[in-house]
């Protein structure tokens, strides 16, 4: 008989639970058994130096030294302080797909499970519990995370290599948020450890309300195959979930853009209260949708970090907020970065019968898309936007376009370039909710030569800080520039136009004899004043009548000649139910 060596192995580390990750345990003291409960101690052992010992203690990595066994023993059970025990085979023999590590209860738990690609370093595999073929993979890594979800949660550790999967690797959680089974599963890099699932099968499905920390990995997509999908499910008398408190991390999805690919990066279906971050999305026909479809719950609650999507094809959509039952809400996008290889592509799209409310983009840039954002139906959304442009060369291009019943979202954008001798439309904007309008501020147009820029409004919306100081044509009346005094400068023509919704004082300065034409966009019992100079000579203002136009009552009944170089202040008062402005004040002569 002869002793066999343990530790000192890729998967050989105690690691314990702390906020809902998984960190290493440093210093921990980790004993041996031969039975996953009770049973013996194993007493009989030799640290490194060949001294005797009972135990081993973890480094300040988490990491187990190397050891020699008990005479004759190629395996044991180790016991690391948690809920249960993790199964160590010893180094050189085949694996024995045996268990792995241990229990949470906020204990140290035991070893995590180490599966080796086939393509995976020879040391390696002769080190990893579980060792793949390269065929049917999935299988092994099922096998793993079976028998972590078998002692409570555990980790799953990919060596290097490639994966392949004729099926996807499946996580499922359970309803019970005591006893959750969170899984791990890590990669050591999303260049270095590849997922590739065949034609049209799916990389990784969440469901049932899982709990689980991907990090680290790379995912192959081809055919109508998604990355990273999750299926919900409803619990009778509680909630609707496919995942939860979960997070995703380091993560590489493509589709080696390949343009007849159909699938998406991520297809989350009800995703809850989890967290997105350095993930790159490289070369898909689609990016990402987030899907609720059930009127037990609103899902979300998401946080989107540091995220880069590049599409390839046509009619893709970037990142997707649907909302066909209840609300897809509070998902927060901050420092993402989007772009087209195709045609029909859109940037950001919320839609969905039930409309998505309350997302957040911050310091988000949008490139070559067909249409920036899309909001069908969707209310109090933010886009705080930095450098954003549409497709080069295309004559429907859209930046910001919002719904009949798409009210009280902001935009604010400090760069939407338009291309040399392009057109673009910046606003289409059919709200009719006039009392929850959408706001425009803090636009930047680099108009470039030779462009176009247009708008259109179908009731009330709020403009500020609308500025280009270019060379291309930006439609008439989009410019703004607010003062501490909010007062909006009128334009000086043979008749004088005013949005009303851009504010309550105007100014203007008259060159000649004009008229006031009857306001747009007013609100029933909204004031307004006039403020009006005569330049050159003295001027007469006539005020338009008609539909929407001016009325005087029995104190004021006519306007008089300006004189040269004075002022003149007009006041007047909207009614809605006579479609007509009331003159209410008039004051001469400053």
């Amino acid at each position: 008989m002869a002793r066999h060596e343990f530790g000192s192995g890729i998967a050989d580390y105690a690691v314990q639970p702390s906020d809902g990750l998984w960190g290493v345990a440093a210093g921990v003291t980790v004993t041996f058994w031969d039975a996953p409960t009770d049973g013996n101690q194993h007493t009989d052992l030799l640290d490194v130096s060949g001294h005797a010992t009972t135990s081993v203690v973890t480094d300040e990595y988490g990491a187990l030294p190397r050891f020699q066994g008990p005479d004759g023993v190629t395996g044991l059970w180790a016991d690391a302080g948690g809920n249960s025990r993790a199964w160590m085979d010893a180094h050189g023999l085949p694996s024995s797909g045996g268990g792995g590590g241990g229990g949470g209860g906020g204990g140290v738990t035991a070893l995590c499970h180490l599966v080796a690609s086939a393509t995976a370093p020879a040391a390696v595999r002769a080190a990893a519990s579980y060792v793949c073929t390269g065929t049917a993979d999935q299988t092994v890594i099922q096998a793993a995370i079976a028998a972590a979800q078998s002692e409570g949660g555990g980790v799953v550790q990919l060596s290097g290599g490639t994966f392949n999967l004729t099926a996807p690797v499946q996580i499922n959680g359970t309803a019970n948020e005591d006893n959750p089974l969170t899984v791990t599963l890590a990669g050591v890099g999303e260049f270095a450890t590849l997922l590739k699932p065949a034609s049209n099968v799916d990389g990784i499905v969440l469901s049932n309300w899982a709990q689980c920390h991907i990090r680290d990995l790379g995912i192959v997509v081809s055919g109508s195959g998604s990355g990273i999908v999750s299926k919900a499910v409803t619990v009778p008398g509680a909630d609707t979930r496919s995942f939860w408190c979960s997070s995703f991390r380091n993560l590489r999805i493509t589709g080696h853009y390949i343009a007849t690919n159909t699938g998406w990066a991520m297809d989350l279906d009800m995703p809850f209260r989890s967290v997105f971050d350095n993930v790159e999305i490289e070369g898909t026909r689609k990016g990402m949708r987030l899907y609720n479809n059930s009127s037990i719950q609103n899902a979300g609650d998401c946080d989107f970090r540091r995220m880069f999507i590049e599409l390839v094809g046509t009619g893709g959509v970037a990142i997707h907020v649907e909302s066909a039952l209840g609300n897809m809400n509070q998902n927060n996008f901050s420092m993402v970065e989007a772009g087209a290889n195709g045609s029909g592509c859109t940037g950001i799209l919320i839609d969905g019968a039930a409309g998505g409310a309350s997302q957040r983009f911050w310091g988000t840039n949008l490139e070559q898309f067909d249409v920036l954002v899309d909001v069908p139906n969707g209310e109090s959304n933010t886009f705080d936007l930095n450098y954003v442009t549409c497709r080069n060369g295309y004559a429907g291009a859209k930046a910001f376009v919002f719904g009949s019943w798409s009210h009280n979202n902001r935009v604010h954008a400090r760069w939407v370039n338009v291309n040399s001798n392009g057109s673009l439309k910046l606003i289409e904007d059919a709200n009719v909710n006039s009392k929850s309008p959408n706001r425009y501020d803090g636009i930047r147009i680099e108009a470039n030569s030779g462009s176009n820029t247009t708008y259109s409004f179908a009731s009330r919306v709020i403009l500020r800080d609308i500025i280009s100081q270019d060379t291309g044509t930006v439609q008439a009346g989009l410019l703004t520039l607010s003062t501490n005094s909010n007062v909006v400068p009128l334009t000086d023509a043979a008749t004088i136009a005013t949005d009303a919704s851009r504010g309550s004082h105007f100014k203007v300065s008259l060159a000649g004899n004009r008229t006031l034409a009857a306001p747009t966009n007013p609100l029933d019992g909204q004031r307004a004043i006039w403020e009006v100079t005569a330049s050159g000579a003295a001027r007469t203002l006539t005020l338009a009548s008609g539909a929407g136009g001016f009325v005087f009552g029995s104190d004021i009944t006519a306007l008089t000649a300006i004189a040269s170089g004075k002022t003149d202040f007009v006041g007047a008062v909207y009614s809605a139910s006579a479609n007509a402005w009331r003159v209410v004040a008039y004051a001469k002569g400053y």
